[in-house]
Parts: structure tokens; C-alpha cells; sequence
């Protein structure tokens, strides 16, 4: 590894840390070019960075720029290792995440169902990303108003991973997506509880500025406020939105969502009668 494309690993490590992202774009998109130099197109170290910058812009919701990243990487690899390993199922795999939130449903669910198959047979149903990709599956399901769909899945990954006492940030993803479903459902009490136990992994896990961190957040926001909590709902919303601007910028579409979802609980406050307008 050249000194350069150290400095540049040190110089993301520190900003992940400070949850500064929009600041580690530049600086990956420079790591990726030094990777093709050094290890080749073909190589799995460049497949593995493009995956990383694919992943962040797709965070900071650049999604046509993430699209194009995912696509080269699951060319790359299907082109030099083939279609058949767990590698090429991350690719896809992500990918699928992408057209998830591009509302593209049709090639997420296929592209998620295809990564499902590889890891099942190469990884097992046990193993991390197996889980993971269950869960993503389980997304699109909440996303198309399929909950019983969605809600099966996110509940057969929790057994795998309460079986094996694993409390990491998959098992608090899962918690936090059978919430999801709860919520839509009007099981607010039961969404509540899912997501306190959700925020406190995270907390421990990645940080209270870590976007994991305040997806919980907002989501137990939400909660509190369709169970008829006002003031923790306020308090919540107000905590993810000091946090968001920091991380994400106010030109975020997250920020924006959180802003109006704020002052909705704020007026609840100021108001007696119900609002027809619940948190998106």
C-alpha cells in the first residue's frame, strides 16, 4: 500500500469517527483510483472500495451516484470471480438496497432474493449478512404495504439471532425493523419497546452521531408520537435534528423530514384537538 492511500485510509478513519461524510466522498473516490492503480481493476481490494463509496453516497442519498458504483462493482466482480460467491452477492446486495430507496421495488426484491440464495448456499442461514439480507428483503415488503410478509422475515432472522445470544448491530436492525411493522400496524406500545432496546445498542455500538443511531431515534420519535407522547416525541425529534445537522447537513432529505416532523409534535403540544398529519 502506497504512503498515499495510507494517509487517505487515516484521514476516512478520523472523519467516520467525527461522522463528518460528506467530507470522506473526495477522499474515497481518490482511495478507489489509487486501489485500481496498485491492485488492478479485477481486484477484489477495488470491488471492495467501490462497495464502500457506494454505500456512503447512497447514506448521504446520492442515489444515482451510488447506483453507478454498485453496478461497476458487481461488474467487476462477476466479470473476474464469477456469480457465484459471496463477494458478487454483496455486490448485488447492495445494489438492491440503492433501488430500494429509488422506489425501483421490482429490481430490489430480485436482486435481494438473488443475494439471499447465494449466501444461503455459501454462507449458510446462520451467518451475519445471511441475516442482514433477510432483513433488506423483509424492507421491501414494509415498503409495498406487505407486512405480514415483511414482519415474518424480520422475526426469522431475530430467532436465528436469539438462539445465539447475539445482541450486535444486526439484532438491533432487526428490533428496529419489527418496529417499523409495528408502528404501521398501531402496535405503538410494542414499537416502543422494540426501538428503546434499538437505541441502546446502537449508543453502544456506533455512537450517538451514527446514522444508525438516529434512524433509532426518529423512529422511537415517531413511535412516541402516534402512541400520544407528545413531549418525548418532541424531545426525541428535537435530539436527532441538533445531531442530523451536524452529520448529514440541512440539505439532507432526512433533516427536511425530521424538521417538519418536529414541528408537527410541537403544535400537537399547543393543541388539544388530534392533527391529521402523523410523522412520516
Amino acid at each position: 500500500m502506497s504512503r498515499r492511500l495510507e494517509e487517505l485510509r487515516a484521514a476516512i478513519s478520523s472523519l467516520q469517527v467525527e461522522q463528518r461524510l460528506r467530507d470522506i466522498v473526495p477522499l474515497l473516490r481518490e482511495s478507489a483510483e489509487l486501489v485500481r492503480e496498485e491492485s488492478g481493476e479485477d481486484s477484489s481490494a477495488y470491488v471492495a472500495v467501490l462497495n464502500e463509496l457506494g454505500s456512503l453516497l447512497r447514506t448521504l442519498k446520492r442515489l444515482d451516484e451510488s447506483e453507478a458504483e454498485f453496478l461497476k462493482a458487481a461488474d467487476i466482480e462477476a466479470g473476474a470471480r464469477g456469480r457465484e460467491g459471496p463477494d458478487y452477492a454483496t455486490c448485488i446486495n447492495n445494489l438492491a438496497g440503492t433501488y430500494r430507496l429509488m422506489g425501483d421495488h421490482g429490481k430490489a426484491e430480485s436482486l435481494f432474493k438473488e443475494a439471499l440464495a447465494i449466501y444461503e448456499r455459501e454462507l449458510g442461514t446462520e451467518h451475519f449478512v445471511y441475516l442482514s439480507a433477510l432483513n433488506n428483503l423483509g424492507l421491501v415488503y414494509q415498503d409495498l404495504r406487505d407486512y405480514e410478509a415483511a414482519e415474518k422475515l424480520h422475526r426469522q432472522a431475530l430467532e436465528v439471532l436469539e438462539r445465539g445470544g447475539k445482541k450486535n448491530a444486526v439484532y438491533a436492525t432487526t428490533l428496529n425493523n419489527l418496529a417499523s411493522v409495528a408502528m404501521v400496524t398501531k402496535r405503538y406500545e410494542e414499537a416502543e419497546g422494540y426501538l428503546a432496546e434499538t437505541l441502546g445498542l446502537y449508543e453502544q455500538t456506533d455512537g450517538k452521531e451514527s446514522v444508525l443511531y438516529l434512524t433509532g431515534l426518529n423512529n422511537l420519535a415517531a413511535a412516541n408520537y402516534l402512541g400520544g407522547d407528545y413531549r418525548q416525541a418532541e424531545q426525541r425529534f428535537a435530539e436527532a435534528l441538533e445531531i442530523m445537522e451536524e452529520v448529514l447537513g440541512r440539505d439532507h432529505p432526512d433533516w427536511v423530514k425530521t424538521s417538519a416532523n418536529l414541528a408537527r409534535a410541537r403544535a400537537k403540544l399547543e393543541q388539544a384537538e388530534p392533527t391529521e398529519s402523523p410523522p412520516e
